[in-house]
């Protein structure tokens, strides 16, 4: 999966698991936090449709804010995981 990809998964798991409604600010540098007024907890249920649609394996350390800033951000992290796999 490329990065474009990783994009469009984290986008469709917003639209269609998550029901996001502020995704019209949907962005690669859309800030999770302060543009798509996602909380700690949504980013974890993020988290876990990921691993579980895409197969992702995300320990729980590796979990930091520094990850969670922006859209980009966060699938440079998850390629970066799948990678280790």
């Amino acid at each position: 999966m490329n990065k474009n990809e990783m994009i469009q998964a984290i986008y469709l798991i917003l639209k269609q698991k998550m029901q996001l409604p502020a995704l019209e600010e949907f962005h690669e540098k859309a800030r999770l936090n302060e543009d798509l007024y996602m909380d700690s907890v949504m980013m974890l249920q993020l988290i876990i449709h990921l691993e579980l649609d895409y197969g992702l394996d995300i320990p729980d350390e590796a979990i930091v804010p520094k990850h969670f800033q922006t859209v980009g951000t966060l699938a440079d992290f998850l390629l970066e995981q799948e990678v280790v796999r």
